[in-house]
């Protein structure tokens, strides 16, 4: 079984970025895809420390109904975690970071 976890590019230099899972704490990742493609404020999948595709908005959003669709009112952990990243990605393409 593979586990990925969405989080938020929040800096990115070479074939390192830092990134946030929503948790606030920055951690560091390498970049599996092509490093022109990642920026801060993209939203992207890391899985064993390596982020392996990005990820849309509406995709998360899509997640965020599916777990509580499934969970219900206890998913709040999880999804809160969804809606920091979201958060954040979008702070960070408008420039406010």
């Amino acid at each position: 079984m593979c586990w990925g976890a969405p989080a938020v590019v929040v800096e990115s230099s070479g074939s390192i970025a830092k990134v946030d899972y929503g948790d606030g704490v920055i951690r560091e990742v390498f970049v599996g895809i092509s490093e022109g493609r990642i920026e801060p404020g993209d939203l992207v999948m890391v899985h064993a420390g390596v982020i392996i595709t990005k990820l849309t908005p509406e995709g998360i959003l899509e997640q965020i109904e599916f777990i509580k669709s499934v969970v219900g009112e206890e998913a709040s952990a999880w999804t809160s975690m969804y809606e920091n990243i979201l958060r954040l990605a979008d702070e960070l393409k408008r420039g406010g970071r």
